[in-house]
């Protein structure tokens, strides 16, 4: 599944709700510069590192975005009360562009929405930026970190990586320069 994909999904609109549709998947695009576009569950997705943050399609009488989770809706309920609103869809008339400053308040939220829901019970955890690039990435063990960790620049470029045993650094760390090249290596010994 591809932004090809998206793109073919979208000509099924006339030119007018393709145009609406068409701006709203663009804004989204450059607000999560990283993400992928897949179709996912019959609807156009944004997806950084494999979770879906947002999904929008068209119908007969209105446009909706999906903000993938049934939860989202109450973290803006003032925004959203004058839209009608399923558990996991906020609808917009069908010929009216949808308002980018709240599009970029679904987005923020639904970032901090998704940080919020790690460390997951398997011990992954991610972290992102609120333009969805990712921050850090990484395991924990027992409520500390443990395994091999990265954290990177806003920009999704490197910036360090190291290991954790039980929550004490162990092993090479790396420090790289914004261009992702290695600038320094520093070895940890444990005593």
């Amino acid at each position: 599944m591809s932004k090809a994909q998206v793109s073919a999904h979208l000509k099924k609109f006339g030119p007018d709700q393709k145009k609406i549709l068409t701006d709203l998947r663009n804004h989204i695009a450059s607000k999560l510069p990283k993400s992928e576009q897949i179709i996912k569950y019959g609807i156009p997705t944004f997806l950084i590192e494999d979770v879906p943050v947002i999904g929008f399609d068209g119908y007969k009488s209105h446009n909706s975005i999906f903000p993938n989770s049934g939860s989202f809706n109450s973290r803006l309920k003032k925004e959203l009360e004058k839209y009608v609103q399923t558990k996991g869809s906020i609808h917009f008339e069908v010929g009216n562009n949808i308002p980018k400053a709240l599009v970029n308040k679904i987005l923020t939220e639904r970032i901090l929405q998704i940080n919020d829901s790690y460390p997951k019970k398997t011990g992954e955890y991610l972290e992102f930026y609120t333009n969805g690039v990712l921050k850090s990435k990484g395991k924990f063990k027992a409520g500390s970190l443990h395994g091999e960790w990265k954290w990177f620049r806003k920009t999704g470029v490197i910036m360090r990586s190291g290991s954790f045993k039980n929550g004490e650094q162990t092993g090479t760390w790396i420090t790289y320069d914004a261009k992702g090249k290695v600038y320094k290596r520093t070895i940890i010994t444990t005593s």
